[in-house]
Protein backbone atom coordinates (compact mmCIF):
# COMPACT_ATOMS: atom_id res chain seq x y z
CA UNK A 1 0.00 0.00 0.00
CA UNK A 2 2.55 2.42 0.51
CA UNK A 3 3.70 1.79 -2.66
CA UNK A 4 0.99 2.61 -4.27
CA UNK A 5 0.82 5.39 -2.14
CA UNK A 6 3.82 6.73 -3.63
CA UNK A 7 2.35 5.88 -7.13
CA UNK A 8 2.75 8.85 -9.52
CA UNK A 9 -0.01 10.22 -10.40
CA UNK A 10 0.81 10.55 -14.05
CA UNK A 11 0.59 6.53 -14.36
CA UNK A 12 -3.23 7.69 -13.62
CA UNK A 13 -3.52 9.99 -16.74
CA UNK A 14 -1.47 7.57 -18.75
CA UNK A 15 -4.26 4.66 -17.82
CA UNK A 16 -7.38 7.10 -18.64
CA UNK A 17 -5.84 7.74 -21.58
CA UNK A 18 -4.92 4.04 -22.60
CA UNK A 19 -8.62 3.13 -21.22
CA UNK A 20 -10.53 5.95 -23.72
CA UNK A 21 -7.97 5.68 -26.97
CA UNK A 22 -8.12 2.01 -26.44
CA UNK A 23 -12.05 1.63 -26.02
CA UNK A 24 -13.02 4.32 -28.78
CA UNK A 25 -10.84 2.56 -31.45
CA UNK A 26 -12.91 -1.25 -30.64
CA UNK A 27 -15.50 0.85 -31.75
CA UNK A 28 -17.69 -0.69 -28.29
CA UNK A 29 -20.85 0.04 -28.21
CA UNK A 30 -24.04 -1.03 -26.99
CA UNK A 31 -28.01 -0.01 -26.57
CA UNK A 32 -28.84 1.91 -23.70
CA UNK A 33 -31.98 1.46 -22.14
CA UNK A 34 -34.50 4.49 -22.69
CA UNK A 35 -35.64 6.51 -20.37
CA UNK A 36 -39.57 8.01 -19.54
CA UNK A 37 -38.24 11.37 -20.43
CA UNK A 38 -37.13 10.62 -23.98
CA UNK A 39 -39.88 7.86 -24.62
CA UNK A 40 -42.29 11.07 -23.35
CA UNK A 41 -40.35 13.08 -26.02
CA UNK A 42 -40.77 10.78 -29.05
CA UNK A 43 -43.94 9.91 -28.23
CA UNK A 44 -45.07 13.55 -28.23
CA UNK A 45 -43.73 13.86 -31.61
CA UNK A 46 -45.41 10.81 -32.88
CA UNK A 47 -49.06 11.28 -31.60
CA UNK A 48 -48.91 14.72 -33.55
CA UNK A 49 -50.98 14.09 -37.12
CA UNK A 50 -49.35 14.72 -40.27
CA UNK A 51 -48.46 17.87 -41.75
CA UNK A 52 -48.43 19.82 -37.92
CA UNK A 53 -46.25 22.51 -37.76
CA UNK A 54 -42.90 22.60 -35.27
CA UNK A 55 -41.53 25.20 -34.21
CA UNK A 56 -38.05 23.76 -33.96
CA UNK A 57 -35.72 26.56 -32.48
CA UNK A 58 -31.47 25.96 -32.26
CA UNK A 59 -30.29 27.90 -28.98
CA UNK A 60 -26.80 26.27 -28.76
CA UNK A 61 -23.27 27.03 -30.24
CA UNK A 62 -20.25 25.03 -30.94
CA UNK A 63 -19.02 24.78 -27.57
CA UNK A 64 -21.97 22.82 -26.71
CA UNK A 65 -22.69 20.97 -30.64
CA UNK A 66 -20.87 17.52 -29.10
CA UNK A 67 -23.86 17.43 -27.06
CA UNK A 68 -26.52 19.32 -28.71
CA UNK A 69 -26.19 18.73 -32.41
CA UNK A 70 -26.83 14.53 -32.67
CA UNK A 71 -30.40 15.42 -31.07
CA UNK A 72 -31.05 18.49 -33.02
CA UNK A 73 -30.36 16.15 -36.41
CA UNK A 74 -32.34 13.35 -34.71
CA UNK A 75 -34.96 15.83 -34.60
CA UNK A 76 -34.99 16.53 -37.78
CA UNK A 77 -35.27 13.14 -39.21
CA UNK A 78 -38.09 12.00 -36.91
CA UNK A 79 -40.10 15.37 -37.90
CA UNK A 80 -39.70 15.14 -41.82
CA UNK A 81 -40.03 10.88 -41.38
CA UNK A 82 -43.61 11.92 -39.98
CA UNK A 83 -44.09 14.84 -42.47
CA UNK A 84 -44.37 17.11 -40.16
CA UNK A 85 -43.81 21.06 -41.57
CA UNK A 86 -40.89 22.99 -39.42
CA UNK A 87 -40.41 26.50 -38.25
CA UNK A 88 -36.20 26.91 -37.85
CA UNK A 89 -35.71 29.67 -35.48
CA UNK A 90 -32.48 30.44 -33.13
CA UNK A 91 -32.13 32.34 -30.29
CA UNK A 92 -27.95 31.98 -30.44
CA UNK A 93 -26.07 34.14 -33.02
CA UNK A 94 -23.99 31.05 -33.77
CA UNK A 95 -26.65 28.43 -34.44
CA UNK A 96 -27.80 29.30 -37.89
CA UNK A 97 -24.68 27.89 -40.19
CA UNK A 98 -25.76 24.52 -38.11
CA UNK A 99 -29.57 24.87 -39.50
CA UNK A 100 -28.55 25.45 -43.24
CA UNK A 101 -25.95 22.62 -42.95
CA UNK A 102 -28.26 20.19 -41.18
CA UNK A 103 -31.50 21.06 -43.73
CA UNK A 104 -29.08 20.88 -46.90
CA UNK A 105 -28.60 17.63 -46.34
CA UNK A 106 -31.51 16.29 -44.48
CA UNK A 107 -34.58 17.98 -46.20
CA UNK A 108 -33.50 15.85 -49.79
CA UNK A 109 -33.57 12.50 -48.16
CA UNK A 110 -37.77 13.34 -46.99
CA UNK A 111 -38.21 15.63 -50.40
CA UNK A 112 -38.65 18.21 -48.33
CA UNK A 113 -39.60 21.18 -50.27
CA UNK A 114 -38.01 24.42 -49.06
CA UNK A 115 -41.57 27.20 -47.93
CA UNK A 116 -43.96 24.13 -47.77
CA UNK A 117 -42.41 21.89 -45.65
CA UNK A 118 -39.93 23.55 -43.80
CA UNK A 119 -38.72 27.33 -44.01
CA UNK A 120 -35.95 29.19 -42.26
CA UNK A 121 -36.30 32.16 -40.47
CA UNK A 122 -32.87 32.78 -38.63
CA UNK A 123 -31.28 34.60 -36.12
CA UNK A 124 -33.16 36.58 -33.64
CA UNK A 125 -31.59 38.32 -31.22
CA UNK A 126 -32.96 39.69 -27.58
CA UNK A 127 -32.41 36.85 -25.50
CA UNK A 128 -35.84 36.36 -23.66
CA UNK A 129 -37.44 39.28 -25.17
CA UNK A 130 -36.70 38.32 -28.17
CA UNK A 131 -38.60 35.05 -27.35
CA UNK A 132 -41.64 37.17 -26.42
CA UNK A 133 -41.83 38.95 -29.30
CA UNK A 134 -41.58 35.17 -31.25
CA UNK A 135 -44.51 34.08 -29.14
CA UNK A 136 -46.39 37.10 -29.70
CA UNK A 137 -46.29 37.54 -33.48
CA UNK A 138 -43.54 35.19 -35.51
CA UNK A 139 -44.57 38.35 -38.69
CA UNK A 140 -43.37 40.66 -36.42
CA UNK A 141 -40.23 39.29 -35.12
CA UNK A 142 -39.53 38.27 -39.29
CA UNK A 143 -41.05 39.95 -41.75
CA UNK A 144 -38.86 38.50 -44.45
CA UNK A 145 -37.00 34.96 -44.08
CA UNK A 146 -33.38 34.63 -44.38
CA UNK A 147 -32.57 31.88 -46.52
CA UNK A 148 -33.88 33.91 -50.06
CA UNK A 149 -35.47 37.44 -48.11
CA UNK A 150 -39.01 36.46 -49.16
CA UNK A 151 -41.53 38.33 -46.88
CA UNK A 152 -43.73 36.52 -44.81
CA UNK A 153 -46.51 36.83 -46.63
CA UNK A 154 -45.20 35.21 -49.51
CA UNK A 155 -44.39 31.78 -47.87
CA UNK A 156 -46.81 29.13 -47.99
CA UNK A 157 -45.99 27.42 -44.68
CA UNK A 158 -45.81 30.88 -42.70
CA UNK A 159 -49.61 32.02 -43.94
CA UNK A 160 -50.65 29.30 -41.95
CA UNK A 161 -49.10 30.27 -38.73
CA UNK A 162 -50.33 33.22 -37.17
CA UNK A 163 -50.09 35.96 -33.83
CA UNK A 164 -50.24 33.99 -30.61
CA UNK A 165 -48.27 30.78 -31.62
CA UNK A 166 -51.93 29.89 -33.78
CA UNK A 167 -51.07 27.50 -35.93
CA UNK A 168 -47.83 25.90 -33.93
CA UNK A 169 -48.51 22.41 -32.53
CA UNK A 170 -45.12 22.13 -31.43
CA UNK A 171 -42.27 24.07 -29.42
CA UNK A 172 -38.78 22.20 -29.94
CA UNK A 173 -35.55 23.66 -28.17
CA UNK A 174 -32.33 22.32 -28.13
CA UNK A 175 -31.19 24.44 -25.32
CA UNK A 176 -27.34 25.07 -24.02
CA UNK A 177 -28.03 27.69 -21.24
CA UNK A 178 -29.75 31.21 -21.10
CA UNK A 179 -31.82 32.18 -23.24
CA UNK A 180 -33.11 28.57 -23.71
CA UNK A 181 -35.38 26.34 -22.61
CA UNK A 182 -35.86 28.00 -19.25
CA UNK A 183 -37.13 31.18 -21.12
CA UNK A 184 -39.07 29.51 -23.60
CA UNK A 185 -41.17 27.96 -20.88
CA UNK A 186 -41.66 31.68 -19.28
CA UNK A 187 -42.45 32.96 -22.55
CA UNK A 188 -44.33 30.30 -24.49
CA UNK A 189 -45.54 27.66 -22.01
CA UNK A 190 -46.85 29.93 -19.32
CA UNK A 191 -49.09 32.15 -22.04
CA UNK A 192 -50.36 29.80 -24.83
CA UNK A 193 -51.52 26.20 -25.27
CA UNK A 194 -48.51 24.97 -27.11
CA UNK A 195 -46.83 21.84 -26.01
CA UNK A 196 -43.06 21.88 -25.10
CA UNK A 197 -39.95 19.14 -25.59
CA UNK A 198 -36.49 19.95 -25.78
CA UNK A 199 -32.97 18.59 -25.55
CA UNK A 200 -30.43 20.39 -22.81
CA UNK A 201 -27.04 19.57 -21.74
CA UNK A 202 -25.87 17.74 -18.53
CA UNK A 203 -25.29 21.03 -16.63
CA UNK A 204 -28.62 22.32 -17.87
CA UNK A 205 -30.72 18.99 -17.19
CA UNK A 206 -31.00 18.56 -13.58
CA UNK A 207 -33.39 22.51 -14.01
CA UNK A 208 -35.72 20.48 -15.85
CA UNK A 209 -37.02 17.14 -14.11
CA UNK A 210 -38.95 20.13 -11.90
CA UNK A 211 -41.04 21.30 -14.88
CA UNK A 212 -41.20 17.65 -16.14
CA UNK A 213 -44.07 16.39 -17.59
CA UNK A 214 -46.35 19.72 -17.40
CA UNK A 215 -44.49 22.45 -18.85
CA UNK A 216 -42.15 19.99 -20.58
CA UNK A 217 -43.58 16.99 -21.97
CA UNK A 218 -40.24 15.41 -22.49
CA UNK A 219 -36.61 15.83 -22.84
CA UNK A 220 -33.35 14.57 -24.23
CA UNK A 221 -30.46 15.18 -21.06
CA UNK A 222 -26.94 15.13 -22.92
CA UNK A 223 -25.30 12.96 -24.34
CA UNK A 224 -27.01 10.30 -22.96
CA UNK A 225 -30.61 11.52 -23.67
CA UNK A 226 -29.81 12.44 -27.10
CA UNK A 227 -28.28 8.18 -27.71
CA UNK A 228 -31.63 7.06 -26.37
CA UNK A 229 -33.68 9.29 -28.34
CA UNK A 230 -31.34 8.21 -31.71
CA UNK A 231 -31.95 4.61 -31.07
CA UNK A 232 -35.46 5.62 -31.20
CA UNK A 233 -35.35 7.43 -34.33
CA UNK A 234 -33.33 5.14 -36.15
CA UNK A 235 -36.07 2.46 -36.27
CA UNK A 236 -38.56 4.76 -37.95
CA UNK A 237 -36.16 6.34 -40.28
CA UNK A 238 -34.48 4.57 -42.83
CA UNK A 239 -31.39 7.17 -44.16
CA UNK A 240 -28.14 5.22 -43.18
CA UNK A 241 -26.98 8.84 -41.27
CA UNK A 242 -28.58 8.58 -38.61
CA UNK A 243 -27.35 4.79 -37.49
CA UNK A 244 -23.72 6.12 -37.87
CA UNK A 245 -24.30 8.92 -35.70
CA UNK A 246 -26.65 6.86 -33.09
CA UNK A 247 -23.47 4.59 -33.59
CA UNK A 248 -20.98 7.41 -32.82
CA UNK A 249 -22.79 8.20 -30.19
CA UNK A 250 -22.99 4.58 -28.13
CA UNK A 251 -19.55 4.36 -28.67
CA UNK A 252 -18.70 7.94 -27.05
CA UNK A 253 -21.51 6.70 -24.01
CA UNK A 254 -19.35 3.19 -23.55
CA UNK A 255 -16.32 5.27 -23.62
CA UNK A 256 -17.30 7.68 -21.23
CA UNK A 257 -19.29 4.78 -18.81
CA UNK A 258 -16.13 2.66 -18.26
CA UNK A 259 -14.34 5.75 -17.72
CA UNK A 260 -16.34 6.66 -14.77
CA UNK A 261 -15.81 3.41 -13.47
CA UNK A 262 -11.65 3.80 -13.34
CA UNK A 263 -12.49 7.17 -12.08
CA UNK A 264 -14.51 5.24 -8.89
CA UNK A 265 -12.04 2.35 -8.39
CA UNK A 266 -9.21 5.12 -7.80
CA UNK A 267 -11.61 6.72 -5.76
CA UNK A 268 -11.79 3.64 -3.68
CA UNK A 269 -8.44 2.43 -3.93
CA UNK A 270 -7.21 6.20 -2.68
CA UNK A 271 -9.17 6.02 0.29
CA UNK A 272 -8.22 2.43 1.22
CA UNK A 273 -4.65 3.60 0.75
CA UNK A 274 -5.42 6.40 2.94
CA UNK A 275 -7.08 4.71 5.76
CA UNK A 276 -4.69 1.76 6.01
CA UNK A 277 -1.99 4.28 6.39
CA UNK A 278 -3.70 5.94 9.25
CA UNK A 279 -3.76 2.89 11.09
CA UNK A 280 -0.02 1.83 10.00
CA UNK A 281 2.13 2.62 13.20
CA UNK A 282 4.53 5.22 13.22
Amino acid sequence: MATLGDLDRRWIFLAMGLLVVGMYAAGVKADLPSSPYVDSFYRTVEELPPRSIVLLSADFDPASAAELLPMYTGVIHHLLARKLRIVNTATWPAAPPYIRQEFARIAPLYGAVYGEDWVELGFKPGDDVAMGIIAQSLQNAFPTESRDGRSYADVPLLREVGAGMQGIDLLVTMSAGYPGILEWIAQVGGRYDVPIVCGTTAVQTPDIFAFYPRQVRGFLGAATGATQYLQLVDEVTTDAGVTAIKEENQRRMQVQSWGHVLIIGLIVLGNVIYFRGKRAPR
